[in-house]
């Protein structure tokens, strides 16, 4: 019994210090609806504006996803501090914000360069190789598995580096394959076990 107790303390003092030492307020349902509303961004750019399709409707449609996602983001992950009294406003998520935020400024503002001078072709191995990198310097202050996920984005933006071409497709397969996956696994792994 002694045994357990001892256990139980150890278990609620690393919880503690998890939770002041670490940005744990992320949502999977967070990456779950980043990659349906990227699978939604797919289709519509490949099957209803593919005739005819301009480079302002694939932006738009890109900046569209982009805003969804950071505002479900911004709003479960704000609901899931409040459920575990983690104070979401403070240094830690201001940190792990800028650690997350500045590789992907240095690509997104890459990727208009490359835009602005008609030179296309690797602006979606771009966008996934720095998102990649943007989620692995982002595991130091959040969940360490956040790590394996970039990894994924860096494999298939290098890929898609020899592809010039099947731009949507390699971007469906990260923003929409990899973040469904990752979601359902975290959710299942973290929060569907502390919701019991």
């Amino acid at each position: 019994m002694d045994k357990d107790k001892a256990l139980a303390s150890v278990n609620e003092i690393k919880e503690l210090m998890e939770k002041s030492s670490k940005f744990v307020s992320f949502s999977g349902l967070a990456a779950i609806m980043a990659g349906i509303y990227s699978l939604a961004g797919s289709f519509i750019v490949a099957k209803v504006l593919s005739p005819g399709l301009t480079l302002q409707e694939i932006t738009v449609t890109a900046l569209v996803v982009l805003g969804a996602s950071i505002v479900t983001a911004f709003v479960l992950s704000y609901y899931k501090a409040k459920k575990i009294e983690q104070k979401f406003f403070s240094k830690l998520t201001y940190r792990t914000l800028w650690s997350f935020a500045l590789p992907l400024l240095v690509g997104g503002l890459l990727c208009l360069s490359l835009i602005l001078h008609k030179s296309y072709g690797l602006t979606s191995s771009i966008m996934l190789l720095f998102y990649g990198l943007s989620l692995v310097n982002t595991s130091k202050y959040t969940y360490s598995n956040f790590a394996w996920l970039g990894y994924g984005f860096l494999l298939i933006g290098i890929v898609d580096c020899f592809f010039i071409g099947h731009g949507l497709l390699f971007w469906t397969i990260g923003f929409g394959g990899l973040h469904l996956l990752y979601g359902i696994w975290f959710y299942v792994h973290y929060e569907r076990k502390s919701n019991r």
